[in-house]
């Protein structure tokens, strides 16, 4: 775009439900053990938690991990096969029956960033998570491209993630 920035986003939604009442569900989602757990549970390798803060309400994580892509030849040399995911998480209660989360991510050698929000709120037959993330990508030509793969890749890795959260708490 002649004497502008060209930049792209999208925003993916999921919404989780769950069987679990809230109080369970937040306190797994407050447990660094659990991020371990789940990474690895959706074939994430090298999973660390960076580090991991529960003062005053407000619960702060930041997690690193290895992800596979399966990227299109038109991206290929500009991604590779793997890539290290940065991610940062704070949740805050917002009354005795929700809570909030404030995410973002990073990833090597992708030029796309994400952020987004959570929301847990308890229901009658249990809890729901409403999840929010919006990709925001800055190069221009091979963007769309990008921005439509990094889409397509966290909508699957959502998915992935609620399969493996809800197995894990019938297991608690």
């Amino acid at each position: 775009m002649p004497g502008g920035e060209w930049t792209m986003s999208t925003t993916i939604e999921a919404v989780h439900e769950y069987d679990h009442d809230l109080a369970t569900v937040y306190a797994q989602f407050t447990n660094p053990d659990f991020y371990l757990a789940k990474f690895e549970g959706v074939g994430a390798r090298a999973v660390e938690v960076v580090s991991s803060t529960n003062e005053d309400g407000v619960f702060a994580i930041e997690t690193t991990r290895d992800v596979p892509l399966e990227v299109p030849r038109a991206l290929k040399s500009l991604l590779g096969g793997w890539t290290t995911i940065v991610q940062a998480e704070e949740w805050t209660e917002v009354d005795e029956a929700e809570y909030a989360n404030q995410l973002e991510m990073s990833s090597d050698g992708v030029p796309a960033s994400m952020s987004g929000t959570m929301r847990l709120y308890a229901t009658d037959s249990g809890c729901v998570n409403v999840v929010t993330i919006t990709i925001d990508c800055s190069i221009p030509l091979v963007g769309g491209k990008l921005e439509r793969f990094v889409g397509a890749t966290t909508a699957d890795q959502l998915a992935e993630e609620y399969a493996f959260i809800q197995a894990y708490l019938e297991e608690i």
